[in-house]
């Protein structure tokens, strides 16, 4: 459940106990009210992004790899700036915008882009990182937040950046690279899904 079926739930509680029993007449100011609940509950949905990861396993991992990083490395490959299938060598946009995958427009933008971001990474956390933890997106997710702009730890409250400097085998120059991948796992998550 989403939160949005219990708030619904409570507003329709509401109007049936204003209505029962005495069939008494709504009163005039919690029409309204309620009318600009509904609007503001059946839009937010609307809002909410697509979740790339969760896209990707969706839509993909039944056919192709599990995770959306293995897909990338063993299926695309990167020319003049463009992922493309090394199968076909047709690039993974084309691919998808005729059809593939039966996404729409918007959906093929979130893997297209995070394709690409896989791609520029380097690899960096399956060589570094995936030795002891899953996934950059259950680590991410379950043990990071963002605070003050911040990507931290969400029990110790370390600054990540800092922390890499001892941890994860990185040297300098990758730590900004990792903390990138893991700040887009938070921020690309959608606010229903885990």
């Amino acid at each position: 459940m989403c939160g949005r079926e219990t708030a619904f739930d409570e507003a329709s509680a509401m109007v049936k106990s204003n209505c029962s029993v005495k069939k008494q007449a709504m009163p005039s100011m919690k029409i309204p009210l309620l009318l600009l609940f509904l609007v503001f509950w059946s839009s937010a949905g609307g809002a909410q992004q697509i979740d790339p990861h969760a896209l990707y396993e969706r839509a993909c991992s039944g056919c192709h790899a599990a995770h959306a990083g293995e897909f990338v490395f063993e299926v695309l490959e990167n020319r003049e700036n463009d992922l493309v299938s090394r199968m076909s060598h047709r690039p993974v946009s084309a691919v998808l915008e005729t059809g593939h995958g039966g996404l729409s427009a918007a959906e093929v933008d979130v893997l297209v882009d995070l394709f690409s971001d896989i791609s520029r990474s380097g690899r960096l956390f399956f060589r570094k990182c995936r030795i002891c933890h899953v996934s950059a997106k259950v680590l991410a997710r379950r043990k990071l937040v963002i605070r003050d702009g911040r990507l931290i730890g969400r029990y110790s409250d370390q600054i990540v950046s800092q922390y890499l400097m001892n941890h994860g085998r990185l040297n300098a120059d990758e730590i900004p690279t990792m903390v990138e991948v893991l700040t887009r796992q938070i921020t690309t998550k959608a606010e229903t899904q885990d």
